[in-house]
């Protein structure tokens, strides 16, 4: 029997319904955890944006700054009065920024792992353009429901063109620890994956996407995503 789908992410309260039925994330598939030793929040006065904020108790380098905006772009944007009134036009303009500072191609590939070479490139693109869409509303999802709360950006490692930032987002009931990792491309800094409370958006995907494929067909897998992103 098939059943709603829902992204269970280490135990949080809150859910992504995201894809399609039967796609159900297995626990012991979650991958990649970060360390789980909590980084005390930095006690410093926080930057207002809107009626959100973020904070940060070190200094930022490049990669964070990078980081940072897109953050402060997106949580303005969540919590403009006039934007609230108008979701079609918020949703694009958070797409918008979003896609400024995240690769989803690089996301997509990983995503597929091995299949991604053997798929045709008019396949390719079209993942990727399903993919992205759904990346977009997991994230968009998750940040619109800490309305009112704070980021708070608590450590960073740069190691080369790669960068590996933690941050939280504080609301009155409850914390979401969210790791970034992102790699130089020319000038800028973004985006290859995200963890959200130690597991991997990306690889959490490829577990559920890989499934899929073996169940059904890579034909299958975007009939799936493009009723999902429809």
């Amino acid at each position: 029997m098939r059943s709603d789908l829902k992204f269970y992410v280490a135990g949080v309260a809150f859910s992504f319904l995201l894809i399609a039925p039967s796609l159900v994330l297995s626990k012991n598939a979650v991958a990649s955890k970060t360390d789980t030793t909590q980084n005390k929040l930095s006690k410093s006065e926080p930057i207002k944006v809107a009626a959100v904020s973020t904070t940060t108790g070190f200094g930022f380098s490049e990669a964070a700054s990078d980081l940072k905006l897109t953050v402060d772009q997106v949580l303005e944007i969540v919590t403009d009065e006039n934007m609230k009134k108008d979701s079609r036009s918020r949703r694009l303009a958070l797409r918008k920024v979003i896609g400024q500072r995240f690769d989803f191609r690089k996301m997509a590939m990983h995503t597929l792992d091995n299949v991604w070479s053997s798929r045709s490139r008019k396949e390719q693109t079209q993942f990727t353009r399903l993919f992205k869409k759904l990346l977009e509303k997991s994230y968009m999802h998750m940040i619109e429901n800490f309305q009112g709360g704070k980021v708070h950006f608590l450590s960073e490692r740069v190691k080369g063109d790669y960068a590996f930032i933690k941050t939280n987002i504080v609301s009155s009931d409850r914390t979401i620890s969210i790791y970034y990792k992102l790699k130089r491309v020319g000038k800028e800094w973004r985006v290859y994956d995200f963890l959200v409370q130690g597991v991997s958006m990306v690889r959490n995907y490829r577990f559920q996407f890989t499934k899929v494929i073996r169940q059904e067909s890579f034909k299958g897998l975007l009939k799936r995503l493009k009723e999902q992103t429809a």
